[in-house]
């Protein structure tokens, strides 16, 4: 298991990776009431297949860091991703997801080291 974490203000990100198997399960939650938002899974052939829940926007996240991820690890993988942040601004919006593809690259930069 790998797990990332990243602060800034009132952010706080969390990243776990799993091993199951040959693939790659990442879960990235965080703010006020973590949950499960949207879904995006892949492989480095198949095209990328996102779930949305209901009106959440995680995808934003998803899939940016699923593009970077197909490129470095040869199983298949799915990102679970759900954060909440109560009176959120735009630029808080912006932080959260910088913050949390910043943790999808120091995901890829230990699955490199053989970490998992």
């Amino acid at each position: 298991m790998i797990h990332l974490e990243k602060h800034h203000g009132r952010i706080h990100i969390i990243l776990d990776a799993y091993n199951m198997g040959d693939d790659l399960v990442v879960m990235i939650s965080g703010g006020d009431r973590p949950h499960l938002g949207t879904i995006t899974a892949g492989d480095r052939l198949e095209p990328i297949q996102t779930v949305q829940l209901q009106n959440h926007k995680e995808f934003y996240i998803t899939e940016e860091i699923a593009i970077l991820l197909r490129k470095e690890f040869p199983g298949n993988f799915a990102i679970c991703c759900g954060t909440h942040l109560d009176q959120i601004t735009k630029e808080e919006v912006k932080l959260l997801t910088d913050l949390s593809v910043e943790l999808g690259i120091e995901l890829i930069n230990e699955i490199r080291k053989g970490y998992i």
